[in-house]
C-alpha cells in the first residue's frame, strides 16, 4: 500500500481511466453534500482573487486498486476506484459546469484547460471507444454522466429529456443525482460569476468592487485544481481492498477541528512534563459543556460554537484571517509560527485562549456581569455581524476604562448601522474588523485608535458613511424590505429612545413590537392621492403618474414606519389615517408615535418631514468618528 497526498490537479491530469466497480453505489450526492463542497471552493476562489495563499484544503481519501493492465503497451491504463468515486464524480461534474458557463460568458481557453481533466488522449491500441473518458462510473450512471462530460447541458437534455420541464428548468425532485449536481453547479457558478455571492442570501452583502466574470471563472478552477488535496491510497496486489474500504468508512463520530487542537495541546503538554489533569480541570474544562458543541446560531459556515470561538480568538491575537475549513492547521501555525513555540508553556497558551471564553459567552447571550458587553452582544445578534467578535474580544479584555469600552462598542455599532442603512453590504466586514485588530495590536486598544481605523477603511467595501450619505439614505431609501424586521425594529427603537424627553418614563422595550407602515402599502382604497382620486387602473395623466411614483417611493422610507404591538399592528391594517390615529392615541405610549398622533394629515409632505427629523436624530444616535491626530 502506498499513501500520499496530491493536489486535485495532479490526480485528474493523470493519464489513466478511473473505473468504478460495478458493485459500487450509484452517484448519490445531493444538496446536503454539494453545498459544503461549493462553500469550500468559493472560499478558496476568494483567496485566489485576493492573492492570498491559505492552507491546502483536504477533500478526503481516494483509494485505488490495480486492474492488471497498467503495464500494457499503447493502451490507456485503468485503475479501480475502491473509495472516493462520489467526490471524484462531483469534481468532474463541477468542471463540466465551469466549461459550459465559460462558453456562455465568452471566456476564452477554459474549454481547452478543462478538457485535459475530463478526457484522456487515447492510445493506438485502445479498443474501447470510451477510453477517452477519465472516469467510467457505474453502468446505471454511465450514459448520462458521459453525455454531460461530452456535451454539457445540451447532452443532458438529449439523454434525459423527461428530467426537464417544458420551460427548460430541471425537475429537481426527481432528477438523477448526477444531473442535479451538474445543474446545481451551473446555477451557483452563474450567480457567483455575476455577483460574487456564493448563494442568494449573500447577494445583498456585496461590496460593489467586483472582479470580472472571467476572473471568477479562473478563480473557481484554481480553487478546485490547485488549492485542494486528496490523500491517494494505492493498494498493492496483496492488499484486501474491501477490508480497507470498510475500515475507512466506519461509523465513528467524525473529529471536530477543536478535538484535534485539544489532542495537539495536551500531547505537547505531556512532552513538556506539565500536569495534564491540572491543565484540563483548570483551563480546558470550560469547553466541556453542550453549549460549545451546539451550532453557532448566527455564524457561517454552520459549525459548532467552539470552532467559531477558536477562529475569533486566533484573529483577535494575530489580526490574520482564519479559515474555518483549515482550522486545525491554522491553530498549529498560530501555536508554532515558523516551527517555533509562540508560548513558553502550554499553560500560557491555554490561558491566551480561554481569556476570551467569558467574552464569547456574553456575546452569545449567556448571563454576564458586564452589562455593556451583553448590550453589544444583543446588538450584534440583531444585525447578525459575528465578524465583529475579534475586535470586541480585544476591547473586552483591555485595560481601557468601562466608559471608554462602552464608547468603543457604540462606535462599532454606529459603523454597522450606518453601512446597513446606506445599503453598503456586510460581505467584507470580516476584513475590516481584522484590520481593526491589527490597529489595536499596533497602537493599543483605545477609542482614538478605533475611530481612526474605521475612518481609514476606504471604498464601498469598508467606508464609514458620512453624515450626508446617512441623511440621504434615511430620507430617500426604501429601507423597508432591504433591512429585515429585527434590524429595522432596532433602528426604530433606538430612535424611539432618542425621541424621549428627560421627564418621560424610562420604559423598557416590549417583547412584541412590530414594524408598521403608517400609510399602508395597499393604500388605494382608503388613502386617496393629493389629487383627490383613488388609484386608477390606468392613467396617462402626467400629474397622476408623478403622484403615484412619489408615493410609492416614500411609502417604504423610514419616515412612514413606526413600532406598534403585534395586536395593534394587526388591527390597524389598511385603514384610513383618521382611524389609525384614533387607535394610536388610545393604545400607544411610544414617544415616536406622538408626532403621528398630533398630525391632522398623513401624506407625502408629512412623511418627508418626519424622515428629515429622524435623519437628524439618527446622525446623533449613530455618530461618525472625528479624525484623530494619532
Amino acid at each position: 500500500m502506498d499513501a500520499k497526498d496530491y493536489i486535485v490537479n495532479e490526480v485528474l491530469r493523470d493519464a489513466r481511466r478511473f473505473m468504478v466497480p460495478i458493485y459500487q453505489r450509484q452517484y448519490q450526492w445531493g444538496k446536503k453534500r454539494l453545498e459544503p463542497l461549493w462553500d469550500d471552493i468559493v472560499a478558496k476562489a476568494e483567496e485566489a482573487l485576493n492573492g492570498e495563499s491559505g492552507f491546502m484544503h483536504y477533500m478526503g481519501a481516494l483509494i485505488l486498486a490495480p486492474t492488471g493492465d497498467a503495464n500494457k503497451f499503447a493502451i490507456t491504463p485503468s485503475i479501480q476506484v475502491v473509495d472516493g468515486q462520489q467526490r471524484l464524480t462531483t469534481f468532474m461534474l463541477f468542471l463540466a459546469a465551469i466549461r459550459d458557463k465559460a462558453q456562455e460568458l465568452g471566456v476564452p481557453d477554459v474549454e481547452a484547460v478543462v478538457r485535459e481533466y475530463l478526457f484522456n488522449a487515447t492510445k493506438s491500441q485502445d479498443t474501447d471507444p470510451n477510453a477517452r473518458f477519465k472516469l467510467t462510473p457505474t453502468p446505471s450512471d454511465r450514459k448520462l454522466f458521459w453525455s454531460i462530460i461530452e456535451n454539457g447541458q445540451a447532452g443532458a437534455k438529449e439523454t434525459a429529456p423527461t428530467a426537464y420541464y417544458l420551460n427548460g428548468s430541471l425537475k429537481k425532485g426527481s432528477a438523477p443525482a448526477a444531473l442535479f449536481a451538474f445543474e446545481y453547479f451551473l446555477e451557483r457558478i452563474a450567480l457567483y460569476t455575476r455577483t460574487g455571492a456564493s448563494d442568494e442570501s449573500q447577494v445583498d452583502e456585496l461590496d460593489g468592487e467586483a472582479a470580472t466574470p472571467g476572473d471568477r471563472i479562473g478563480a473557481l478552477i484554481n480553487a478546485l485544481l490547485s488549492r485542494m488535496k486528496l490523500v491517494v491510497i494505492e493498494l498493492g496486489e496483496a492488499d484486501d481492498a474491501q477490508v480497507i474500504f470498510e475500515t475507512l468508512n466506519s461509523q465513528a463520530e467524525p473529529l471536530l477541528a477543536m478535538d484535534l487542537v485539544r489532542n495537539n495541546i495536551f500531547h505537547r503538554a505531556e512532552r513538556q512534563g506539565a500536569s495534564v489533569e491540572t491543565l484540563h480541570s483548570e483551563l480546558w474544562q470550560p469547553f466541556e459543556t453542550i453549549f460549545w458543541k451546539e451550532p453557532a446560531p448566527r455564524a457561517r459556515p454552520v459549525r459548532p460554537r467552539i470552532e467559531h470561538f477558536l477562529s475569533h480568538a486566533l484573529t483577535a491575537q494575530t489580526a490574520a484571517s482564519t479559515s474555518m475549513r483549515e482550522l486545525y492547521a491554522e491553530y498549529r501555525a498560530f501555536a508554532r509560527p515558523k516551527g517555533k513555540e509562540r508560548f513558553n508553556s502550554v499553560a500560557s497558551e491555554l490561558t491566551a485562549l480561554t481569556q476570551f471564553v467569558p467574552v464569547y459567552k456574553a456575546l452569545e447571550g449567556q448571563a454576564s456581569d458586564d452589562h455593556n458587553l451583553a448590550w453589544m452582544g444583543r446588538k450584534l445578534a440583531a444585525w447578525e455581524v459575528t465578524t465583529a467578535y475579534p475586535p470586541i474580544f480585544q476591547i473586552a479584555i483591555s485595560a481601557a476604562q468601562e466608559t471608554e469600552r462602552r464608547q468603543m462598542y457604540e462606535m462599532i455599532y454606529s459603523y454597522i448601522v450606518r453601512r446597513a442603512v446606506c445599503l453598503l453590504g456586510a460581505k467584507n466586514l470580516n476584513n475590516v474588523f481584522q484590520r481593526i485588530v491589527g490597529s489595536f495590536l499596533k497602537g493599543g486598544v483605545t477609542l482614538p485608535v478605533l475611530g481612526q481605523a474605521l475612518l481609514d477603511q476606504g471604498g464601498t467595501a469598508g467606508r464609514f458613511p458620512t453624515d450626508e450619505e446617512f441623511r440621504t439614505a434615511i430620507t430617500g431609501t426604501a429601507i423597508y424590505g432591504r433591512l429585515n424586521n429585527p434590524r429595522l425594529g432596532d433602528v426604530l427603537w433606538e430612535l424611539e429612545l432618542a425621541s424621549r424627553s428627560s421627564k418621560m418614563e424610562d420604559l423598557s422595550r416590549p417583547e412584541d413590537l412590530w414594524v408598521e407602515h403608517v400609510m399602508p402599502q395597499s393604500w388605494s382604497k382608503n388613502w386617496p392621492l393629493s389629487t383627490g382620486l383613488e388609484l386608477p387602473n390606468y392613467s396617462s395623466d402626467p400629474q397622476v403618474i408623478s403622484a403615484i411614483s412619489r408615493r410609492q417611493r416614500l411609502i417604504n422610507t423610514l419616515g412612514n414606519l413606526t413600532l406598534t404591538t403585534y395586536g395593534l399592528n394587526i388591527s390597524l391594517g389598511n385603514q384610513s389615517f383618521e382611524a389609525k390615529r384614533e387607535k394610536l392615541k388610545k393604545n400607544t405610549l411610544l414617544a415616536s408615535n406622538q408626532v403621528i398622533v398630533a398630525s391632522d394629515t398623513w401624506a407625502e409632505d408629512d412623511i418627508e418631514a418626519r424622515s428629515a427629523k429622524l435623519a437628524e436624530m439618527a446622525i446623533v444616535r449613530w455618530p461618525r468618528p472625528v479624525a484623530s491626530s494619532i
